[in-house]
């Protein structure tokens, strides 16, 4: 009898490859999940069993890896204002997890994961609120707005790494410019160099 040998890290690859793949298109087969990964099939099964299973492990993984790069980023920060685009600037190289669980509907149908989700936002919220209040961000901008062109933002910067179009150094700072300033530039004094 002949035993595949299953590296420890493994079922991390089978995670990142249907964050990769299950951001692009929500409706991806497991057989393409696997193959980006390197592995047959049957693997994705014996690791998670279901593609419900699936879903819901990198629905997790997505939600801890944001956390975890979010705390981190705001250690030390000098503001509220400076917590959140330090935040923004973490995001933008997970930028793919926003993406896939915005975009898996089995990620809002699950009450635990919505629940955790919305947790996340009500945190994300509150900062936001304390950034309105020392005048890092406009206070008269939605809520939701905020929070959506964060995503938007930071998945698209991500999209711009991974296209060639910007470099990875330069896509994180390039969000947070954009997001808080915008892309209107400055408009110079006539006679002014």
């Amino acid at each position: 009898m002949i035993h595949l040998c299953i590296m420890p890290n493994s079922k991390q690859m089978l995670i990142d490859a249907a964050v990769l793949v299950l951001s692009r298109d929500p409706s991806a087969a497991l057989s393409t999940i696997a193959e980006k990964a390197g592995v047959q099939r049957v693997t994705l099964h014996r690791h998670f069993g279901s593609r419900e299973a699936l879903i819901r492990e990198v629905a997790l993984f997505s939600l801890n890896e944001m956390d975890s790069a979010s705390k981190k980023a705001a250690k030390g920060a000098k503001s509220y204002t400076d917590a959140l685009r330090k935040i923004v600037a973490a995001l933008v190289p997970i930028g793919d997890r926003f993406h896939f669980l915005w975009n898996q509907k089995e990620v809002w149908e699950d009450r635990a994961l919505k629940k955790r989700a919305q947790k996340d936002d009500k945190e994300l919220i509150r900062l936001i609120e304390k950034s309105k209040k020392e005048g890092g961000i406009d206070a008269e901008v939605p809520n939701a707005w905020i929070l959506a062109s964060i995503e938007a933002v930071v998945f698209m910067a991500l999209n711009a790494v991974q296209s060639g179009a910007i470099a990875p150094n330069d896509a994180p700072e390039l969000a947070v410019r954009t997001l808080f300033n915008g892309i209107g530039g400055t408009k110079k004094k006539k006679g002014s160099k």
